[in-house]
């Protein structure tokens, strides 16, 4: 054997894999010298090695391309929408402050509660024949008030019926106020005409011979009265009787007895039209109120007078 072998066999002993490929290659024929040949061979091999391990950096590098990913994905994720639920959320908060713009608006009912009508009602108002025979109104004007057609510009009667009203006092039989340069000094019976009856005579009361005079037309307010206006309604209203009792009326019922037109009236004025509260030809409205014992007075009641 040559002494190359035994060098190979003494280094497996040992167990060194270099001195192996080192005595394979002395065998084979090569020499000694180009056992130094091989050794910078397997250091290449070990470098190939390496460089399967470099493949991991790429790996590393497909991490930073999932992170440019995520931003675009966060803006359109769903923290975009929440920015906006807020945005709605302050957009509810206006909605109360318009609930509190239409209290206001039921204070305006509130007036015409405060003021409820306490006086009496007139539950009649009409034209009879000098006989007692109530008549038929022929029509209404365009506000809805009858209209009572009579041949002849005198010669008829006008009555008046009432009850209590709200205030449950009966209805008032004063007919004349003498307290004279008030405003406020009305009958309880308040009539009132859009035009002279007669001569118009502004004396108040004129209805004993020789001097009768007629009723001055008066302002048809419902509130406010002026001094002339209120020597008007007395004027007119001293004119009137007063019925309360049914059976002692001035109108007659369909079986010629004498009744008050309705049935609930609780008391009956009746006045006669003679030749010195002449109606003059065209239509005049008449208005009526009435006042209780206590002062309180009652809603109106109108009808036309026409005269051909």
């Amino acid at each position: 054997m040559r002494p190359g072998w035994r060098e190979a066999q003494t280094l497996l002993g040992r167990g060194t894999c270099t001195f192996l490929f080192l005595a394979v290659s002395a065998c084979s024929g090569g020499g000694g010298r180009t056992a130094p040949a091989l050794t910078p061979t397997p250091t290449p091999t070990d470098t190939p090695v390496l460089s399967p391990t470099a493949p991991p950096p790429p790996t590393a590098t497909a991490t930073p391309r999932v992170e440019p990913s995520t931003p675009p994905s966060a803006p359109t994720g769903t923290e975009t929408g929440q920015p906006h639920t807020p945005t709605q959320r302050p957009t509810v908060t206006p909605s109360p402050t318009q609930t509190v713009a239409p209290s206001p608006t039921p204070s305006p009912t509130t007036p015409p509660t405060a003021t409820p009508v306490l006086g009496p009602i007139v539950t009649a108002l009409g034209v009879a024949d000098l006989g007692g025979q109530p008549n038929q109104p022929t029509g209404t004007d365009p506000q809805g008030r009858p209209i009572f057609t009579r041949t002849s510009e005198a010669g008829f009667l006008i009555f008046v019926e009432g009850r209590p009203g709200l205030s449950q006092l009966p209805p008032g039989t004063v007919f004349f106020n003498p307290k004279r340069n008030d405003p406020q000094a009305l009958p309880d019976l308040i009539v009132q005409v859009s035009r002279a009856l007669g001569d118009g005579s502004e004396a108040v009361c004129d209805v004993t011979p020789p001097r009768l005079g007629g009723v001055p037309g008066s302002i048809l307010s419902e509130s406010a009265f002026e001094l002339a206006t209120t020597d008007a309604v007395n004027d007119f209203a001293c004119r009137f009787r007063v019925f309360t009792e049914p059976d002692f009326a001035c109108t007659l019922d369909v079986g010629g007895n004498l009744r008050f037109r309705e049935a609930a009236s609780t008391v009956q004025y009746c006045v006669l039209i003679n030749d010195a509260l002449t109606f003059p030809p065209g239509d005049t409205i008449v208005r009526v109120r009435l006042r209780d014992i206590g002062g309180n007075v009652g809603s109106a009641a109108e009808m036309v007078v026409r005269v051909p």
